[in-house]
């Protein structure tokens, strides 16, 4: 059975990352920036600071058993004249250890200078030169060619096709599983890369249910994972997405590989047995010989006050959904002072406040005349408390703009209608972080 309250309920309250931790996130991230910006030496070669890797991509989970939980932001710089690369993460620490806010918190690894904190969590700061592109190896003090904007957008084009952010959801999962019961290994990169590469357009194009719930695609999902592994006994290439051609085999081994494929075996074998049980006790069960015992029943919360009613497309404005074509929504921030534009995608779909957005459609291939319709849908006790929640779906044009007016998890989506009928839509999120 799905039990999709029940993952809901354990999403939000085991595995994802409550409001504090998140705030303080921002806050420590945004100090870094600013004293980055503001640095004698650093400030004249600062571009921006830049999330990546799981904070970008939104799969960052609550800390499990002790561990900590970290967030990695690229230092973007302009190069400088006399540094090898060596020099970035040496010069980097030396800064750090100099202020008073972060002396004795700041160490050296081999691409980034990290710099812990007093609880669970620390910031890896990674040099990042644009110009090149590339980050810094400082133990072999040479340069490493990448792209992590490229791979964020990447992971948001495969999330896209999931929907409604369920493959973050699956990911979280999958991290949980990895962390909690340690039958694994294998860093965070590795597994978004086969998640991501295991995601597939046809998938949903053949099934429109597909990837259709949080059960249904963590199930097919893995299972899919799972068909890739058994096909390769041996570690294949992992080539970085964001096309730069490099390899991560070199992160991982024979014997972390093996194991990992005997595991997913295992764990899709038991999900499939969860998913597929005939009653709720025994799908509990099942999902907790998975997940363990925190995959409980969901207490159900105290009601809250009443907000303008959500529209829908299909039950509120009776046009109904069946997909055939494909249409790309885009967002692009614009530049702001000093502050440069860029693309929403890039950057995790991350954006601070009083920004505007410019929202384009993109790979429209409906042929012939259709109508635009919009939705624009904000969250987060911010738009609550000032009465904008929105939710209405309007009709409008190919292009549109918003600005960033309350922090929090919003999205926009877009309809394609020939004929009264939604043939195509896509969603855009956007994720407005307190300054």
């Amino acid at each position: 059975m799905k039990l999709l309250s029940y993952f809901k309920s354990f999403l939000k309250n085991t595995i994802n990352l409550n409001d504090t931790r998140i705030a303080n996130l921002n806050r420590r991230v945004d100090a870094v920036t600013t004293f980055l910006r503001d640095h004698e030496v650093f400030g004249e070669y600062f571009i921006d600071v830049v999330p990546q890797g799981s904070y970008a991509q939104r799969t960052i989970i609550k800390p499990v058993a002790g561990r900590e939980f970290d967030a990695d932001v690229l230092l973007a710089m302009t190069e400088h004249p006399d540094w090898s690369p060596a020099d970035y993460t040496a010069e980097l620490k030396r800064a750090f250890a100099a202020s008073s806010t972060y002396k004795g918190k700041a160490h050296k690894r081999t691409r980034c200078v990290y710099i812990d904190y007093a609880d669970d969590f620390h910031i890896d700061v990674i040099p990042f030169v644009e110009n090149r592109p590339a980050i810094t190896n400082n133990k072999s003090d040479s340069w490493e060619s990448t792209d992590p904007q490229a791979f964020t957008a990447w992971l948001e084009s495969k999330s896209r096709i999931v929907g409604g952010g369920r493959l973050q959801a699956v990911l979280r999962l999958l991290k949980y599983l990895r962390d909690s019961k340690t039958t694994f290994s294998i860093k965070s990169v590795l597994l978004t890369i086969l998640v991501g590469n295991s995601i597939e357009s046809w998938r949903s194009a053949t099934d429109t249910k597909y990837y259709g719930d949080i059960a249904t695609a963590l199930v097919h999902i893995i299972e899919d994972l799972n068909d890739y592994l058994q096909e390769n006994p041996t570690m294949p290439p992992i080539y970085d997405p964001a096309g730069t051609g490099r390899d991560f085999r070199e992160r991982w081994d024979q014997d972390g590989y093996s194991n990992f494929r005997d595991q997913i075996l295992y764990y899709a074998t038991k999900m499939r047995e969860a998913y597929d049980a005939e009653t709720v006790d025994e799908s509990v069960a099942a999902w907790q010989r998975v997940f363990g015992p925190s995959f409980t029943k969901p207490v159900v919360e105290a009601s809250q006050k009443a907000l303008p009613a959500e529209q829908f497309i299909d039950t509120t404005l009776r046009i109904p959904i069946r997909l055939k074509n494909r249409v790309t929504l885009f967002g692009r921030v614009r530049r702001a002072g000093v502050a440069r534009a860029y693309d929403l995608p890039r950057r995790g779909d991350r954006v601070q406040k009083h920004r505007t957005i410019d929202f384009e459609l993109r790979d429209v291939d409906a042929m012939g005349p259709y109508e635009v319709y919009w939705k624009v849908k904000n969250h987060g006790s911010e738009a609550v408390q000032a009465g904008q929640p929105r939710g209405d779906v309007m009709e409008g044009g190919t292009s549109r703009y918003e600005s960033t007016a309350f922090a929090g998890s919003h999205y926009v989506e877009v309809y394609i209608v020939q004929d009264n009928v939604c043939v195509a839509m896509d969603r855009q999120p956007v994720i407005i972080q307190p300054r």
